[in-house]
C-alpha cells in the first residue's frame, strides 16, 4: 500500500500547477457534456484526495495502473457518483460501446457521454 502512495505522490509531484482545464482540454466540448467531464475529474479527484487533495488527473491516466483504483472504488464508488450528479443513467450499459472497455479516464468521460439521460433528469 505504501508502494502505491508513494507512486501517487510522485504523480503529483510531476503535475504541479495542473487543474480541471488541461483535462477539459482533451475533449471535444461541442460533442462532451462538459458535466461529464467535471464530474468524473472532481469524482476521480475525491477518490485520491488522501494523496493529495486536489490531485491532477489526466485524460490518458489509466484508472487502475497509474491512478491505483480497484474495481469497487470505480464500479460502486466513483460510477455511481458519476450518475448521480450527471443525470446519466447506467441501466443499459451492457450496450455502451465503452462497456468492458474503460481503462482510462478519458474512457470513463466517453462511457457516460454513451449513457442516456435518467427519466427523472429529463426536462
Amino acid at each position: 500500500m505504501k508502494r502505491n502512495e508513494e507512486h501517487l505522490r510522485r504523480l503529483t509531484r510531476e503535475r504541479e500547477g495542473e487543474s480541471i482545464c488541461e483535462f477539459a482540454r482533451e475533449f471535444d466540448t461541442r460533442q462532451v457534456d462538459t458535466w461529464i467531464i467535471r464530474a468524473v475529474y472532481e469524482q476521480l479527484q475525491c477518490h485520491l484526495s488522501h494523496v493529495h487533495p486536489a490531485f491532477p488527473i489526466r485524460a490518458r491516466d489509466r484508472l487502475k495502473e497509474d491512478l491505483q483504483l480497484d474495481d469497487v472504488d470505480l464500479d460502486i464508488d466513483i460510477a455511481q457518483e458519476v450518475e448521480q450528479r450527471t443525470g446519466r443513467s447506467l441501466d443499459g450499459s451492457d450496450s455502451n460501446p465503452y462497456f468492458g472497455k474503460v481503462e482510462t479516464a478519458a474512457d470513463l468521460v466517453m462511457f457516460f457521454q454513451g449513457q442516456p439521460h435518467c427519466r427523472s433528469a429529463e426536462w
